[in-house]
């Protein structure tokens, strides 16, 4: 169990690395396209990137989750969990990046990165709800996590703006994908979880692009590196990889390692768009990576995931 975690929290810091990278995506993709074209075209990338793998792996036999042959009856019923399951991880997954992108119009990257970043408190208040009490070691790491990221994010004064409030709103709902997808993750095949998920998020995009933005598809065109690196990279490989590593990881641990897709993305910030680090923003780094490395040791003490 120990080296499953192991592997599980690496897969997640490789989905926050990963999400370091989509800010300069998402701000060169939308150049051209609005926040719910560019959600819709990414999405359609993905879903037939993942649905590609499920048809080969397919060809190969179906299985259940444990390798084992399913009867007719129970590949209805997993299908139907499946189907279930993956459409509420999607809805969650689909209302928190519309509003991230469309709050990031009217913000910093900066403040939308820390924003976001509040659902590491809201996640533990969801699990009061279901009578889960963080622990000490869970609070401490939290109240450090929130310390980084405003070290990090913040330079000129914290004010709120509208569309800090969109991206405000938007954290409820990574919170909730969150919940989602460390509840169905371990009841369900991953891989296939991811695209249900992923086509969900691509028809309510698409949709909603269709109704409010009437998108161009020479713009769309104009943007296809960087619809087709989020789509492939920061949404196939990364969520597939944070839905596996969610069977093994409490919820809480993974609010506090994704957090540090901040850190990320200010290294690449510094490599990609030439920004600078002042020793604030280090400070910052220092004290989510240490955050990240307490929250730890609740994963070593509990004996299984929450």
């Amino acid at each position: 169990m120990l080296k499953r975690r192991a592997v599980s929290t690496a897969m997640l810091v490789s989905c926050a690395v990963i999400w370091g990278t989509s800010y300069i995506a998402q701000i060169l993709g939308m150049q051209e396209i609005g926040p719910l074209t560019f959600c819709a075209s990414r999405y359609v990338v993905s879903s037939a990137a993942l649905a590609l793998l499920l048809f080969v792996t397919w060809k190969r036999g179906e299985t259940g989750d444990g390798g084992e042959t399913l009867s007719a009856g129970e590949k209805r019923a997993e299908l139907g969990r499946i189907i279930k399951h993956g459409a509420i991880c999607g809805a969650a997954l689909f209302s928190g990046s519309v509003l991230q992108l469309a709050g990031m119009q009217g913000t910093t990257a900066g403040k939308t990165a820390f924003i976001t970043a509040t659902f590491i408190v809201i996640v533990p208040l969801y699990g009061l709800f279901a009578g889960k009490i963080p622990s000490r070691t869970a609070v401490a790491s939290i109240f450090m996590s929130m310390g980084g990221l405003y070290l990090l994010s913040i330079k000129d004064g914290f004010f709120i703006g509208r569309g800090d409030l969109v991206i405000f709103l938007g954290a409820f709902f990574w919170a909730a994908h969150i919940m989602a997808c460390s509840a169905f993750s371990r009841k369900s095949d991953p891989v296939k979880l991811s695209a249900v998920q992923f086509a969900t998020v691509a028809l309510l995009s698409v949709a909603g692009s269709l109704i409010f933005e009437r998108p161009d598809f020479a713009a769309v065109a104009a943007s296809w590196k960087p619809v087709v690196y989020a789509g492939l990279v920061c949404t196939c490989v990364a969520y597939t990889f944070q839905m596996s590593a969610q069977r093994y990881v409490q919820p809480l641990t993974t609010c506090i390692i994704m957090s540090t897709e901040s850190v990320f993305a200010a290294i690449f910030g510094y490599f990609v768009l030439g920004e600078t680090l002042s020793a604030r923003e280090l400070t910052g780094c220092a004290v989510l990576f240490a955050a990240t490395l307490i929250a730890q040791l609740d994963d070593v003490r509990s004996g299984a995931p929450d």
